[in-house]
């Protein structure tokens, strides 16, 4: 009789670990799974509403939009150095095999940390779901919390970037206590930022997991400009890494930007200039200026040092004489003061030795003006982007005679971008250049010495003759 009990406990047992859940569209479900289980779902396609009047109207079945997304995951022993293991979906059509896993079914390979995302590529009525936990060793502590959604509409956890995978939030700039960004102008509906801390790596693209390291009391202020939608975030902590996410409506996040606010304070964080409008970076400046009379200066030394080419342009029939078949005198008139206000206002950062920075001395600014007006002090000078100076040349009637360095003077002066840090720690400074427009280089990064005179003064009075 024992025998017989123990006989059903177990087979009890058995069915219940099989025991399939059923999806709704477009419905999340929350779900824990432990070390080495195996868990399953089902989504009929064939007894949605919505699926059925589609198929009246357009006589074929809809795409299934599947996504995982972990909430959260076990906590390692204390003298654990790897990655902790992420969960693993596999898939079913058929109904041969509904309980799929390691052993039998597809693996889907679209991951990314902390999220899983599958779209079928031909039509099907009925999808079963296996969700396998790695199988830990001892003494960790805790499971896998997950959210698991199919829909025949959209994604149920959108990951928001445009078609060339570009996300539609990237960061301009930090200072001690603040973060800039700016947003894509076609993707600004229901937006939010979310700044977050010790975001595991693992986790990083989940917004359930996110959320739960959101920080406290930092403030986000979002303003039309000329550039776009800006979204000022500010109460941040200095020398504080943080992790920033664009969101939309209920689920939809950006990929994860990793933040760095910065140690030095004589960098001050500056946008929305009147003739400078693409400079939104720190830049060099005494900590005990207002934010506005550091934007006023540096904005109005630069419209005085344009004007001479403001001057020699309009001497130039741009209306009759055409000098290029891409260019006119419009791109160079934006391209010359993009370059002009890169060069005369530069960015500064915290020492970096893989950025192409140069250490600036107290007094010792490239332009004897920015120590005699703003007395910055010593601070670190990250290095233009050379496509400025080469737009210029390529933008401008000849007869300007505009020439950029090279060789070795040009590593000197310029930097060289490095896409691969476009969404965080930019590798020089591109006063909003489109990356389009941008050399990408395996170039190494210079640390100019202090004597050397970035760029003579007299070149930017080049037009004055």
């Amino acid at each position: 009789m024992q025998s017989f009990i123990l006989f059903i406990l177990c087979a009890a047992l058995a069915v219940a670990q099989q025991v399939t859940v059923p999806l709704n569209d477009s419905a999340i479900t929350t779900a824990a799974i432990g070390s080495g289980d195996l868990q399953h779902f089902y989504f009929s396609a064939s007894s949605n509403s919505l699926l059925d009047r589609r198929r009246l109207a357009r006589r074929d079945v809809p795409n299934l939009f599947l996504t995982l997304t972990s909430c959260s995951q076990p906590t390692p022993p204390p003298n654990y150095e790897g990655e902790i293991p992420s969960l693993d979906v596999f898939l079913s059509t058929s109904a041969d095999n509904t309980l799929p896993g390691p052993s039998q079914g597809l693996l889907v390979n679209d991951t990314k940390f902390g999220r899983v995302a599958w779209e079928n590529t031909q039509p099907i009525a009925n999808l079963w779901i296996g969700v396998v936990a790695p199988t830990l060793t001892e003494n960790w502590n805790g499971n896998w919390t997950f959210q698991i959604a199919v829909s025949t509409e959209e994604w149920v956890h959108p990951l928001l970037v445009d078609q060339h995978n570009i996300p539609y939030m990237k960061l301009d700039d930090t200072d001690q206590t603040n973060a800039l960004f700016l947003i894509d102008p076609h993707n600004q509906r229901n937006s939010s930022i979310l700044i977050a801390s010790n975001v595991p790596t693992q986790l990083s693209y989940s917004l359930c997991a996110a959320t739960s390291f959101r920080v406290p009391d930092y403030a986000v202020n979002m303003t039309d400009t000329s550039r776009g939608l800006q979204a000022f975030v500010s109460n941040l902590t200095q020398n504080t890494q943080y992790t920033a996410y664009y969101l939309q409506s209920t689920n939809a996040i950006s990929p994860p930007i990793n933040i760095q606010t910065k140690q030095a304070e004589n960098c001050r964080l500056v946008y929305n200039l009147g003739f400078c409008d693409q400079v939104a970076y720190s830049v060099a400046a005494n900590p005990a200026d207002s934010i506005d009379s550091i934007r006023t200066r540096y904005d109005d030394q630069a419209r005085a040092l344009f004007e001479p080419f403001d001057i020699a342009i309009t001497q130039f029939n741009c209306e009759s004489t055409k000098y290029s078949l891409v260019r006119n005198c419009t791109n160079c008139y934006d391209d010359y003061k993009r370059w002009l206000c890169g060069v005369s206002i530069p960015r500064c950062t915290d020492e970096n030795e893989e950025l192409a920075v140069r250490s600036v001395g107290v007094n010792e600014s490239r332009n004897p003006w920015i120590d005699q007006t703003l007395s910055p002090g010593p601070y670190t000078e990250l290095l233009p982007c050379i496509d400025l100076c080469y737009q210029v040349v390529q933008s401008c009637p000849p007869f300007m005679e505009f020439a950029c360095p090279k060789g070795d003077l040009a590593a000197l002066q310029y930097g060289y971008w490095n896409s691969s840090r476009a969404n965080s720690l930019v590798s020089c400074n591109p006063v909003g250049l489109e990356e389009a427009r941008l050399v990408i280089s395996k170039a190494a990064t210079v640390l100019i010495p202090r004597m050397f005179l970035f760029i003579p003064v007299l070149l930017l009075l080049l037009f004055c003759k």
